[in-house]
C-alpha cells in the first residue's frame, strides 16, 4: 500500500465536521480524509467530502459517514474492496460494499434502451436486490439515496443523455424509496435536482419567477412572522417560527396537475410553526384561525391521520392581512425532526438498535413487499416498475435511436423532443408507417416520424388541453412562446374568431365585449382586447372560457339554457347539431367514435350530400344536460378531420 500523505485542509473539514456534528469519531474521519488527499485529482475528493457531510448531516453514525468518504475511490477502483477492512473498519466497510453493489447492478439505463415486456422481469429482479441490500441494513438506504443526490448536484456538465439517465432514475426508483422513507431532506432535492434536467424550461422559468418578487415575499412573511409571535406570546406559548419556501418541484406539480400558471399557486411562501408538544399543536391552530382567515377545505391534520410514510404535522392556508394566502405548518420538534429525516431520526448514534419498534415499523413495508412477492408474485419491485412504465415510454426516431417521454406524450410532444424547429414546423406523423394524427398517444417500442413544411407553425389547438395534442411541459411552453412572438393584433383577431365561432355555433347571441372579461378574472391585461389576446396566446383555454361565460348568463354546466327553444324541465335536453364537411368514406364512422368516447350514442341522424361541391350535412340528434356540454362535443367533433363547420340548430330545424 502506498503511504499515504496528511493534508492540513482536509484535516480541518473533519474538524468543523465533527464539531458540527459532535456523535462523530473525529479521529477515525480524519485518519480516512487523509488516505484520500494524495494525487490528484482533487475533484473526487471534494466529491467524497460532499457525500460524507450530507450523509453526517442525516443524523448518521461515523460508519456511514466513513462508507461514504470511501464510495468514490472504490467505485473509480482506485481503492479496492479488500483493502476497505483495513482502512475504514468492518462495519463501514460493509456499508460501502453495500451500497457499491446496488450501483452495479445498474438499476435503469432509459435513455439508452428500450423498457420492453421482455426486459422487464431483468429489471424487476435488479429493483429487487436493491431492495434486498436495504432490508440487511436500512443505512444503506440513506447512503445511496445521499450518493444519487450528489451525483445530481454534479451533473451540470455531464452529457444530456446522462443527466436524463439519472434525473428518471431518480424520479422512478429513489424518490419513492425516500418517500417511503420519510426522508423528506433528501426526496425533495432529488426531485429538484431531476426536475433541472428534465425539464430545464419549466425549471428555470419557476427559478426566475420565484427570485423575481423574493424581496416583496419575504417581506410578507417576515411580518406573518412577527404577528404570530406577537400572538403566541400574548397567549403564552413559546413557539419557534420560520418562512418556509415551496420547492421548485412542488410548484412545478401543483401548476401541472391544477393546470394554473405561477401566480395562482397561492402557497409559494409559508410558515412553520414548532412547539414544544401535541397539545400545542392544537392551541396554536386555534390562533391562527382566529388572527386571520382560514380558507375551507385546506386544513388537513396528519397528526390525528399520519401519512403512510409516518409524516405527522397540521396543515392549514390562511389569507394574511395583505390578501396573500399563506400556508401554515403546526409540528412538535419530534414531528419535525421525523420529517426530515425519516427513518434516520430514529436510528441509535452508536448504530441501529435491532430491536427498535419505530425503525422495525418503517421498513416493515419493505420486507413485506418482498414476502408477498415470494408468495403471490408481487410486491414492491414490481410496483416501482410498474410506475417506471407508467411514468415513461420509449419511441424509436426514423434512424432507431430510441428517444424517452412522460407517459401519454403525443407526437407533437416527440416532435419538440427530437428538435424545437421540428416541432415548430412539424403538420402530420407516421407511427409505424401509418399516418396518425398529432395528437396520437405514443406507446414503447413504436418509431415514429414527424412530417414538417418549412412555411408551418404552431396550431393554436395544440395548446388546448381539451385536444390533447401535448402532455410535456417543453412542448407546451415552446408552443406558447411562438405564439408570444407573433404581433399582437394578430393574437387578439385570433382569440376573437375563436371565441365568437363558439358562440355562434351555440346559436346565442353575439357577446357583449364589456362583459367578457369579468367571465375570466386573473388577465394580464384588461378589457375584451386583453381577453381575446389570452385566448390567442393560450392563456386561457377555449372551453374554460366559454364555461365562465355561460355561467356568468346563467347557462353554466348545471343551469337550463334560457334560450325559448330550450326552456325545458329539469334533466338532459335533446340538442340537435348540423355538421358539414368534406363527403368521404368513415366520417360518419369518426364523429361516431368521437361521441362513443363521451359515453353517448345518437337518437337520430340524417344527412345528404351536395353533389356539385361535396359537401357532406349530417344533422345528430343527442340528449345533452347543457350549453356547456353541447359545446364541449361541438369542440372535439370540429377537430375530426374534414369537418368543417359544427353547428346547433333547433330540433324542428328543416
Amino acid at each position: 500500500m502506498r503511504r499515504m500523505t496528511h493534508d492540513p485542509t482536509a484535516g480541518g473539514w473533519a474538524r468543523d465536521l465533527c464539531q458540527r456534528h459532535p456523535r462523530l469519531d473525529e479521529a477515525a474521519i480524519r485518519a480516512a480524509v487523509s488516505q484520500l488527499t494524495e494525487g490528484p485529482p482533487q475533484a473526487h475528493l471534494s466529491a467524497a467530502l460532499e457525500l460524507a457531510s450530507l450523509v453526517a448531516s442525516m443524523e448518521m453514525d461515523t460508519a456511514p459517514v466513513l462508507a461514504a468518504l470511501f464510495h468514490g475511490p472504490v467505485r473509480r477502483g482506485a481503492v479496492a474492496k479488500t483493502e476497505l477492512n483495513a482502512r475504514i473498519g468492518d462495519a463501514a466497510a460493509s456499508l460501502a460494499v453495500s451500497v457499491i453493489e446496488m450501483a452495479d447492478t445498474s438499476i435503469l439505463d432509459l435513455t439508452s434502451s428500450r423498457l420492453l415486456a421482455s426486459e422487464a422481469k431483468d429489471q424487476t429482479a435488479n429493483i429487487r436486490r436493491m431492495l434486498v441490500a436495504v432490508i440487511d441494513d436500512g443505512r444503506v438506504a440513506v447512503l445511496k439515496l445521499a450518493e444519487r443526490v450528489v451525483a445530481l448536484r454534479r451533473a451540470k456538465a455531464s452529457s444530456e443523455e446522462r443527466k436524463a439517465r439519472i434525473a428518471i432514475e431518480a424520479m422512478t426508483v429513489f424518490v419513492p424509496l425516500a418517500d417511503r422513507l420519510g426522508i423528506w431532506q433528501l426526496k425533495w432535492e432529488l426531485e429538484d435536482l431531476a426536475l433541472r434536467y428534465l425539464e430545464p424550461d419549466a425549471y428555470k422559468r419557476i427559478a426566475r419567477q420565484l427570485d423575481g418578487r423574493r424581496a416583496e415575499r419575504e417581506g410578507r412573511v417576515n411580518a406573518l412572522v412577527a404577528q404570530l409571535g406577537e400572538a403566541f406570546e400574548s397567549h403564552g406559548i413559546k413557539a419557534g417560527i420560520e418562512g418556509r419556501a415551496k420547492h421548485i418541484y412542488s410548484i412545478w406539480r401543483k401548476m401541472r396537475t391544477k393546470n394554473i400558471p405561477f401566480d395562482e399557486v397561492y402557497d409559494v411562501q409559508g410558515v412553520r410553526i414548532i412547539v414544544g408538544n401535541l397539545a400545542t399543536c392544537y392551541a396554536a391552530l386555534g390562533i391562527v384561525h382566529s388572527r386571520w382567515r382560514p380558507i375551507p377545505d385546506e386544513l388537513d391534520d396528519y397528526i390525528a391521520a399520519p401519512k403512510e410514510n409516518g409524516y405527522r404535522s397540521i396543515h392549514t392556508a390562511v389569507v394574511g392581512a395583505s390578501g396573500m394566502v399563506f400556508e401554515v405548518q403546526i409540528r412538535t420538534e419530534e414531528m419535525h425532526r421525523e420529517a426530515e429525516l425519516g427513518v434516520c431520526a430514529h436510528w441509535s448514534y452508536k448504530g441501529m438498535d435491532p430491536e427498535d419498534d419505530y425503525y422495525a415499523n418503517k421498513v416493515a413495508w419493505l420486507r413485506r413487499a418482498l414476502d408477498a412477492h415470494e408468495r403471490e408474485g408481487v410486491g414492491l419491485a414490481d410496483e416501482l416498475m410498474s410506475q417506471t412504465r407508467e411514468q415513461r415510454v420509449f419511441v424509436h426516431t426514423p434512424k432507431g435511436h430510441v428517444l424517452d417521454l412522460v407517459a401519454g406524450a403525443t407526437a407533437v410532444d416527440f416532435a419538440y423532443r427530437v428538435h424545437t424547429e421540428v416541432g415548430q414546423h412539424c403538420v402530420g406523423a407516421r407511427i409505424d408507417g401509418v399516418p396518425a394524427p398529432l395528437n396520437s398517444t405514443l406507446r414503447s417500442g413504436q418509431r415514429v416520424r414527424i412530417l414538417t413544411a418549412p412555411d408551418a407553425g404552431p396550431q393554436r389547438a395544440w395548446l388546448d388541453p381539451e385536444l390533447g395534442y401535448v402532455r410535456t411541459s417543453r412542448a407546451k411552453s415552446k408552443i406558447r412562446a411562438w405564439f408570444y412572438e407573433r404581433d399582437r393584433a394578430e393574437n387578439v383577431a385570433a382569440g376573437r374568431r375563436l371565441f365568437l365561432a363558439m358562440v355562434d355555433g351555440l346559436a346565442l347571441p353575439p357577446p357583449d365585449p364589456e362583459a367578457l372579461p369579468s367571465s375570466v378574472q386573473g388577465l394580464r391585461q384588461p378589457g375584451a382586447e386583453g381577453f381575446f389576446f389570452a385566448l390567442g396566446v393560450g392563456e386561457i383555454a377555449p372551453l374554460e372560457a366559454l364555461r365562465r361565460y355561460l355561467a356568468a348568463r346563467g347557462e353554466g354546466p348545471s343551469q337550463r339554457s334560457l334560450l325559448p327553444e330550450l326552456a325545458v324541465a329539469e334533466g338532459p335536453s335533446r340538442y340537435r347539431l348540423r355538421i358539414a364537411g368534406r363527403d368521404r368514406e368513415g366520417l360518419l364512422r369518426d364523429l361516431t367514435e368521437t361521441l362513443s368516447r363521451f359515453g353517448m350514442s345518437m337518437l337520430a341522424n340524417t344527412g345528404h350530400v351536395e353533389p356539385v361541391t361535396g359537401t357532406a350535412w349530417i344533422d345528430m340528434d343527442l340528449e345533452l344536460e347543457g350549453l356547456y356540454e353541447t359545446a364541449r362535443i361541438m369542440h372535439h367533433l370540429r377537430h375530426v378531420p374534414d369537418v368543417r363547420q359544427v353547428r346547433r340548430v333547433a330540433v324542428d330545424a328543416v
